[in-house]
């Protein structure tokens, strides 16, 4: 191993929590395939200091995925634009569920960008059990560089803790995305990878086929008929019961009809009763007046 080699194996990592954070979400949030991006920063003696991270994902499936290419040109006009010295340091990805290693795809894949930048690192996720328990200790990461002998060996990395820099970070990341062209440019990258999983979910026949769908159909139709038979007992019980059983209003028109007839009823029975009682106070009368005579 030359003296190159030997330097470039010094090299740390110093990662933002906003840049982690980001990678943590895309990660945890697509289980079911692979996702990466780019890593942005500054190249500060044998410290590589990440600052952002973007999502660049042009195709994707379960164990690959492809970068756009055009989004990197973009990045790089971008941050000669900002002209704070920062550069891409390297890429991630993700191995749902395959734990965090280098493929040989990977190793060559970071060969080029160590080509590119002697000092860049790749960065390698595995979020799927963090998905289910939210425990941050479940979270996998590393971060790996190739040597000479085309080999990947992993690199230290750390988590940003000085108060300045996170705050310097954060300010400038909230200037930055207050830019509508960044938002319509984020979005539009986010509905195109919806798109393409859509494609790919059909591509793979995750849907049902046409057999299944036909079963799955007959299915349907029987419970729908089913249902339509139930229905209609209960409607021809319902007007069975409609026949027997009176309902509130009748009810009620029949309780005051009640009323009505009761007091007509009652006013018949007084005025009877008051009738019976003058006969029977006129025949006491006549009865009197007889025994007088």
């Amino acid at each position: 191993m030359n003296n190159l080699s030997i330097e470039m194996t010094k090299i740390t990592v110093e990662i933002s929590p906003l840049a982690y954070a980001k990678i943590i979400d895309w990660t945890a949030t697509n289980t079911e395939r692979e996702i990466g991006g780019y890593l942005i920063g500054k190249i500060m003696k044998e410290k590589l200091l990440i600052t952002e991270a973007v999502f660049a994902v042009a195709e994707s499936n379960p164990t690959f995925v492809s970068f756009d290419n055009m989004l990197q040109f973009k990045i790089i006009e971008r941050l000669e634009e900002k002209g704070k010295g920062e550069v891409i340091l390297g890429w991630f990805h993700t191995h749902p569920n395959l734990n965090v290693f280098m493929s040989g795809t990977d190793v060559a894949t970071q060969q080029i960008y160590q080509a590119l930048l002697p000092e860049a690192v790749a960065m390698v996720n595995d979020g799927n059990t963090f998905a289910r328990t939210r425990n941050q200790k479940d979270y996998k990461a590393k971060f790996f560089r190739v040597n000479t002998d085309n080999k990947s060996f992993e690199v230290p990395f750390k988590i940003m803790t000085d108060p300045n820099e996170i705050i310097d970070l954060l300010t400038s990341h909230v200037q930055d995305h207050e830019n509508p062209e960044k938002i319509a440019e984020n979005t539009a990258m986010r509905m195109a990878l919806s798109v393409n999983q859509s494609l790919e979910t059909l591509t793979n026949k995750t849907l049902l086929s046409k057999k299944e769908f036909v079963e799955a159909d007959k299915v349907n139709k029987k419970s729908f008929t089913k249902t339509l038979s139930d229905l209609e007992s209960l409607s021809t019980t319902l007007n069975e019961m409609n026949k027997i059983v009176i309902n509130k209003d009748d009810f009620n028109k029949f309780r005051m009809r009640w009323k009505v007839e009761f007091s007509q009823q009652r006013i018949i029975l007084f005025v009877s009763l008051g009738i019976s009682l003058l006969s029977l106070l006129l025949v006491i009368v006549v009865l009197i007046l007889t025994s007088i005579r």
